[in-house]
């Protein structure tokens, strides 16, 4: 279950672009708390600071989003680093793949065939098959 939620936590983009926000917004909005509950009469007072429950838990927070994104950093890290040369190039390939596909699309609505062409020679040379 542990392994289930920590997958998701670090893979799954929805959840790795929500987090970070949803604790920005949390902290931004106990930031302006804490500055309301420590300010009288228009100016700051610091004594109130350290008491104030509402600058605890903004401080909690920010350790949470600091912490996860050293998970997510190492977790990048380790991902990118398993790839051997071969499959770091079939990433780069099916990347450029997919752009060349939607060009080449293009082309031949166009009905420019000898650009279509000398395009498809230029991505065979380059992310060909190599024997």
């Amino acid at each position: 279950m542990l392994h289930m939620l920590r997958a998701q936590l670090l893979e799954n983009p929805w959840i790795r672009a929500t987090v970070p926000v949803a604790i920005a917004g949390a902290v931004g909005l106990l930031a302006n708390a804490v500055v309301a509950e420590i300010t009288k009469d228009g100016k700051v007072v610091w004594p109130l600071l350290l008491p104030n429950l509402n600058f605890w838990i903004m401080v909690a927070l920010s350790i949470v989003a600091l912490t996860y994104q050293i998970f997510v950093f190492r977790h990048d890290r380790a991902l990118i680093s398993g790839f051997t040369p071969k499959q770091y190039e079939a990433n780069i390939r099916n990347r450029v793949a997919g752009t060349v596909a939607k060009r080449c699309q293009s082309l031949i609505r166009q009905g420019k065939i000898d650009q279509l062409e000398i395009e498809t020679t230029t991505f065979t040379r380059l992310y060909g098959d190599k024997k």
